[in-house]
């Protein structure tokens, strides 16, 4: 019997998007985006079989109009808003807007070519999603082949190496000559 969950899931629709847009999101991206991959752990109570591995593309602003814009333009891409406002005084709320699931390869295929500074980054998430079956059916339940945990694992410590802060950090030596 499917979850309630899986019985609300919005239908995967995917969408050709203007390449203006696409071009201009990249920028966005390029300045204001982050590529993101983490593991978490299994746990008895979430029903995964193995360790699970999420991705996503998070862009933060403090304009509202230009998280407005982004849903408007990528409509239907499970995007989500938050808004932050820190406890210290004189500082802006920030708004982010998050893309992950089935859709998250969709768009990083599309906005690919317009990237300048995140390409590495677009490319590794691409790497990373189509190791994920383009289906709802059996979700965290699949027993997954090493190939697939070390392909995942192997852009998990990709992704870590592009967005290290530190010029000289150990993982961005890791694996060059």
């Amino acid at each position: 019997m499917p979850s309630k969950k899986s019985l609300n899931a919005k239908p995967i629709i995917f969408k050709t998007h203007d390449p203006i847009a696409l071009a201009y999101l990249a920028g966005i991206i390029d300045g204001e985006g982050c590529f993101h991959i983490c593991i978490l752990s299994k746990n008895g109570k979430d029903g995964y079989v193995n360790d699970h591995y999420r991705g996503c593309l998070k862009v933060s602003n403090t304009d509202k109009a230009l998280i407005e814009w982004l849903l408007t333009n990528f409509e239907g891409t499970n995007s989500a808003t938050t808004r932050y406002t820190s406890s210290r005084k004189f500082e802006r709320e920030i708004y982010d807007w998050i893309v992950t699931g089935f859709r998250l390869l969709d768009l990083c295929e599309q906005v690919l070519p317009y990237l300048v500074i995140k390409k590495k980054h677009c490319e590794n998430m691409i790497k990373f999603k189509r190791t994920y079956p383009r289906t709802r059916e059996g979700r965290g339940k699949r027993t997954l082949t090493k190939e697939i945990l070390d392909i995942r694992h192997d852009c998990l410590v990709e992704s870590r190496k592009l967005n290290s802060r530190f010029h000289l950090h150990p993982l961005k030596t890791i694996d060059q000559d």
